[in-house]
């Protein structure tokens, strides 16, 4: 079972970027990364991370959303998604190696949470792309930011 790095207080942030649903079964989020890829920078684009943002989920499926920080969701093109970090409490687990492996950290992260003191605060999860990540080899290091909050104790 995968366990976090760390706890974080994550801080409210707007994103800008490519919103697609993909199936488990044939999603393309290879294909929608290097979509975006020719978009960026985005108007008031901030910062040098990049967002892998899953807007929703069931057994099928999920909205993903290839984003970055902006400035301000009023100067994004019409045709890009928009999206409000709100402060969350994160616990934030390590992928190292291939994009094609990111399944599986995120399967321990989950596995991890089922196991855990906290429950899913149904917000939105994500990936956190940094500069130890190599775009062009789809290798290196990503954070799995999974939103958490401390479950009830039962009285």
């Amino acid at each position: 079972m995968t366990a976090p790095i760390r706890f974080e207080q994550g801080r409210p942030m707007l994103l800008g970027g490519l919103r697609r649903h993909h199936l488990f079964s044939q999603g393309d989020f290879g294909g929608q990364w290097r979509d975006f890829g020719v978009l960026v920078p985005l108007p008031g684009q901030l910062g040098e991370h990049a967002y892998g943002v899953i807007c929703g989920a069931d057994e099928a499926g999920c909205e993903y959303m290839c984003a970055v920080e902006v400035t301000a969701l009023e100067v994004l093109p019409p045709t890009l998604g928009r999206m409000r970090i709100t402060p969350q409490t994160y616990a934030v687990f390590l992928h190292k190696g291939h994009v094609s492996t990111l399944p599986q950290t995120w399967q321990g992260a989950l596995a991890w949470l089922a196991h855990s003191d906290y429950d899913s605060a149904h917000k939105p999860d994500f990936e956190r792309y940094g500069p130890e990540f190599d775009a062009q080899t789809g290798s290196g290091e990503v954070e799995v930011w999974l939103a958490v909050l401390p479950k009830q104790a039962i009285a």
